[in-house]
This record gives C-alpha cells, structure tokens and sequence, in this order.
C-alpha cells in the first residue's frame, strides 16, 4: 500500500483493516481520516448519496479516538490500556436515515420527518460509537424503505458511482480507436445514470465512491443486498434478530434486519461482531455465541492484532480455527456443498449475469465445495407474498403518522408531549380538541398524509390497509403468510443436514449449468446455496421515456412493475430470516456494470457464512489479479475479459468505481 496518508484518494479504496493499521501505526489520525471523507463526500456530491451533510458530533467523536490513541501510546502497552482499541476506532462511517443517531434528524427519506430529531439513539449506531467509529453522515433511501431503486425519497434519486462500460468495437463490429476515457464518457452520456439500488442506496454509494469505508443499512426483502450488488460492494444481512431493530424506523417489523455495507467481507465481520447481540430494549433480538464469530476473527490476519484491545486479554481463549474452516491446503471450502436452486434460473436473468453465476459455480468447486442443483419450488410465489405482507405491516407501522404525533403539518418538526396528548385526546373525543369535529380532524390527518407520504409509500398503505380488510383477509394475507411458512420450510428442507460444511456425501459435478444432481432427483443437505443477487446489473436511472422509475433493460419486464421483479432473488431469504451475503464478482461483459452474488446460509449460521464468502473473496481477488472480471474494456483471451474470466474482483476494480465516481460533478444534476 506503501505511503499510508489519509488523503481523499486513499481513503477511496482502504477497508476498515487498512484504515486501523495506518491508524495504529500513527500514520494517520482520526481527524484526518474525517477531513479526507468530507473532501470526498463533497467530489462526490451530484450521487446524493448522503442527506444533510457532515453530523455536527463527527469532529469530536475523530478528536476523542484520537486521545484515546494517544493515551494508550503514552502507557505504552496499545493493547491492554484502559477501554482498549477496536479496529473500527477513529474510522469514518455512514448510516442510513431510518436509524435514529444522536445529534442528527431522521427523515426515513419521507418528508413526513422532515425536522424530526429523535429523543434516542439506535442500539446499532450506539454500539458503533462506543467502538470509537466516526459517523460521519447521514445517507439517502427510499421513503420508508420502500423500493428497490432509491428513486423514492424526499431527497431526490440517489445515483450509481459506477459508469457504464462501452463493448468493444462499433456497431459494425470493428475496433474503437478512441481512447477508453472517451469511449466511456461518449457512452454515459447516451445512456445515463444507474440506479444505486434501494433501499440502502446511499449507504452502497458511499462506500463505493469512497466517501466512507464502511456504512449501515437496513435490510427488509434486500434492501441491503441488491444496492451492494448494483454498487460494487460487499452486503451482509444477519438472520432476523441477530442485531437489534431498536431505534430502525420499522417498515415490517418482522422483516427488518439492519446489515452493513462494506468494502471487505473483513469489515462486515467486525461490525457484525461489534453490533451483534440481544438488546433489551428488542423483544425480537436473539443473544448470539459471541465466540464462534471472536474465533473466526483471531484466526483472521487482517483483524487480530486490532480486535484484541477491544475484548482484553485473550491469551486464554480458545483460538483454534472454527471447525467449518478445517480442510485441505488450497481447498478450503472442502466439504462443504453449496446448492444452486433450480428456481432461479430464470428467463429474465441477462446474459452477462448468466455468465458469472456458471463462473461462480465453477470457483467454488475449484475451493473444493460439491456443487449440486437443489429445488425451492415456492420460489415463484414467494415475491408476491412479500408484497402482500410487507404492505399490511407497513400500513399498521405507518398509522402513527398522522400529522400530530409525528409529521406535523405534514413533515415538520418533532413531536412533544403536549401533541402527543393532544392527539390521543381528539382521538377519544372523536376530534373534539382543538375545536374540530370529528370530520374535521380525520381530513387534516388525510391532508398530512396526503402531503407528507410519496406516491410509493401511499400505494403500499392502501394496498395493505386493502388486504387487511375483515372480509378478505383470509384471501390474501392469511394465504401469504401460509406461503411464507412454506419457502420457510423449504430452505429448511435443502439445509437439513448442512449447517456447518463437511455434511458430504455427494458426489461433484459440472449440467442448470451442468450441475450434478447427484443422481438421484435434487440434492438436500448443502451448506450454502448461490444465487445472483440480482437478475441484471443495474437499471438505467430513467428510463427512454424519461420516467423517474427504472426499467430492467431487455428482459421485457415492465417500468411499472420493474422495481417489485429486482427483489425477486432476495426477498425469499428474507421471509426466512436467513442471513445472506452479496459479494462482487466483476463486471458484466456488456455493460461494464458490477454483477453481485448472493450466498445464503441456515439461520443462525452467520459466521458459517462469513467464512465461506471470505474465501470465495479471496478468490475472486486472486482471479481479479490475473485479469478477469474486467467487461467489456478487458485485454485477454476472451470476450468476457482479460485473462478468459468473466469473474474477478481486487482493489483495481474498487479504485475503477472510485474514480468513475468523480466524473459525475462535471456531468450536471440528475435529481
């Protein structure tokens, strides 16, 4: 890395682990950490990933872990001083805007909250701050969490950092002799931006701009998922009731799992392990083995050294390597068995995503893993399920808004004690108080509403409110819910006997993409199951007409119905509360676009799954090295790339999105 200055550029590309090694080296402080992220979150405005710009507790929060560090240097024992050092200590992270953070409003992208300062800080932003992480900034998102674009907010659309490649020759099929920054710049400028992906937008955008190096998101049916595969990074959602929902503005409470965004699967890990946990304050949170994931983390070069002064003295500790990552030299994934369903390989998947999905497959078994074709036949009926359940809880999640309690005069201020009271009281009076009838009062709700909720949010509320109607409830929502505890019992089905990696017992294969079925029907007991995380890289921000909501480019889909069909690969793990991670695999050969892979675990198997994707990472780093996963632009061997791969993903492909991000202040406002 050589010279480890916190300038803009390198700040750019650093993960957590290399941002607390130049740290802890004195190389650099927290406080210039924070002005090299200011500096890039103002290059990098026109994204609008970030929403009411740098917090006001930022600069002290930078000044206080650098006295820390300071402190524990002038006792000189680093590591056993008094509070001790996260590897998150003095790093400058984003949170989303439907986490209540002290000293900041929370808007939940709505201009319901517009004002709204919370009286609490989430339990998840306050276990960051107390491992010495510098937020840094608020991010952008869809209204409520609702969509899958980051088009629906009050702040306007968020954009994708990265630009979109040209192919290789004209037309006609002959070599281009522009240069390459012409030819990308020629073909972004007729096409347009690309979605960020929603509902974690801005969060993905940051981190892939190189505004922050790590940020929190929120996760419902993917909401932290397809923004990392859109944006070129890392997305880990834990199992349901792994991190604490309190202070999350809820949307559906019995899906909403906040996650992160990050630059490594390293980096998710350590915040997972900072946050993770049951919290009092969370009936739904779970406690969880805190040292399965510690132990995964020692045997982790990249963070030993840094995680040891944030839990003591660990010289007694156990500190073998989990049982899950014991296998042969070069083969660490030996054993394990991964399943790829059947379900979703479907028609709307693009080419370029077809390509790396086969790529994928045939480097996991190149890790030693058994590759095997399993079946989740309630795939199909799983995403309208979704959209059934999820708009009946959110219409109950959203009855408090009605213009007095919260959103006063449709979106402004906080509210205090005496409206609060004021509003149950004309409730009980039927709209007495304040000299209004009780007609007078449900047209000013309905007037709040009308003006404080986007058109997104007050579709979902109508169409839950309708579905939760005494007479049909059993036609649509009590029928969703039957189907959700089927896709449950589903995964349950390919994932028992596995859990862990070593079930064995298949044998491996490469024909879906020449998997073996191991002979007889479709496989159970995998450990893991792979997936696209999306079926295309990311949409067009606007689409030829225009409109301000995305189309799936070539699959024939529908604008309308465009973003519903984005959350088809990863709203099934969602209904399940299984944890899932998105990694980047390299960038598609038509577009140039990054192209994500989802990977899927039991529930509770969330270290199993941290493990698994680092290696695959690995992997992908070293194909990347070599020349793969490059697109269109790529020197090599093959059409898809450099090197014959169509797969790959290292630093070079980071820094590529970095500085694409840049070329947007030039290019005008998009939203």
């Amino acid at each position: 890395m050589g010279s480890r200055a916190a300038t803009a550029g390198a700040l750019a590309t650093w993960t957590a682990a290399e941002a607390a090694a130049a740290l802890h080296a004195g190389e650099c402080t927290a406080h210039t950490l924070l002005k090299a992220a200011t500096s890039r979150m103002g290059s990098t405005r026109q994204l609008n990933a970030f929403v009411g710009g740098v917090l006001s507790t930022a600069s002290r929060d930078a000044d206080a872990s650098d006295e820390r560090r300071h402190r524990r240097r002038g006792s000189g024992d680093d590591a056993k001083a008094p509070g001790g050092s996260s590897m998150l200590d003095g790093v400058p992270i984003a949170v989303k805007d439907n986490f209540c953070v002290r000293g900041a409003p929370t808007t939940a992208g709505s201009k319901m909250l517009k004002g709204y300062t919370p009286p609490m800080e989430s339990t998840v932003t306050a276990r960051l701050r107390a491992a010495g992480a510098v937020i840094v900034g608020k991010c952008n998102m869809d209204e409520f969490g609702m969509g899958s674009a980051n088009v629906h907010s009050a702040s306007g659309a968020c954009i994708n950092p990265w630009v979109a490649r040209p192919t290789r020759g004209d037309e006609n099929g002959h070599e281009n002799s522009s240069s390459s920054s012409e030819m990308e710049m020629t073909h972004e400028a007729s096409l347009g931006p690309r979605v960020a992906g929603g509902s974690s937008g801005g969060s993905a955008s940051a981190v892939a701009a190189g505004a922050v190096v790590l940020a929190v998101g929120s996760d419902t049916g993917g909401s932290v998922r397809l923004p990392a595969a859109y944006c070129g990074v890392v997305g880990f959602k834990p199992s349901y009731g792994h991190l604490s929902r309190w202070g999350l503005v809820p949307y559906v409470s019995s899906m909403d799992t906040p996650g992160f965004l990050a630059r490594s699967v390293t980096d998710a890990a350590v915040a997972m392990y900072t946050c993770h946990g049951a919290d009092p304050l969370d009936s739904t949170s779970v406690d969880v083995n805190t040292n399965k994931l510690l132990r995964w983390l020692e045997t982790n070069d990249e963070v030993s050294k840094h995680l040891r002064g944030s839990t003591g003295d660990l010289s007694g500790a156990d500190q073998r390597p989990p049982s899950f990552l014991r296998s042969r030299v070069g083969m660490p994934l030996a054993g394990w068995r991964v399943g790829v369903p059947i379900e979703y390989d479907v028609a709307e998947i693009s080419d370029e995503v077809r390509v790396a999905w086969s790529e994928t497959c045939e480097l996991l078994e190149r890790l030693g893993a058994t590759v095997v074709k399993v079946s989740l036949p309630s795939t199909a009926a799983a995403l309208a399920a979704y959209y059934i359940i999820a708009p009946a809880e959110a219409s109950s999640n959203l009855a408090r808004y009605d213009g007095v309690r919260y959103g006063i005069d449709g979106g402004s201020g906080s509210p205090s004690a005496e409206s609060i009271e004021v509003a149950r009281e004309s409730i009980e009076a039927a709209g007495e108080s304040f000299g209004m009838s009780g007609d007078d009062f449900h047209a000013s709700v309905a007037n709040a509403r009308a003006n404080g909720f986007g058109p997104e949010v007050q579709r979902r509320v109508l169409v839950g409110t309708y579905v939760l109607g005494t007479d049909i409830t059993s036609r649509y929502f009590d029928k969703a819910q039957r189907v959700r505890r089927k896709v449950a019992e589903e995964f349950a089905g390919v994932f028992s006997g596995g859990g862990g990696g070593g079930a064995g017992g298949f044998g491996g294969g490469s024909d879906m993409f020449g998997l073996s079925a191991a002979g007889v029907g479709l496989a159970t007991g995998v450990d893991l199951l792979l997936t696209p995380t999306a079926p295309t890289c990311a949409p067009l921000l606007y689409g030829p007409g225009g409109a301000d909501v995305t189309s799936l480019a070539g699959t024939g889909i529908e604008p309308a119905t465009a973003g519903y069909a984005a959350d088809a690969m990863t709203v099934p793990a969602s209904l399940a509360g299984l944890p899932a991670a998105s990694l980047p695999v390299g960038l598609g050969s038509s577009t140039g676009m990054p192209i994500g892979m989802q990977l899927i675990a039991p529930r509770g198997c969330d270290v199993e799954l941290i493990g698994a994707a680092w290696h695959v990472e690995r992997a992908l780093a070293e194909a990347g090295e070599r020349g793969g996963g490059v697109g269109p632009l790529g020197e090599g061997g093959s059409e898809n790339g450099g090197g014959g791969l169509a797969i790959g993903w290292g630093r070079d492909h980071r820094a590529q999105g970095t500085v694409d991000a840049v070329r947007f202040s030039a290019m005008g406002d998009f939203v």
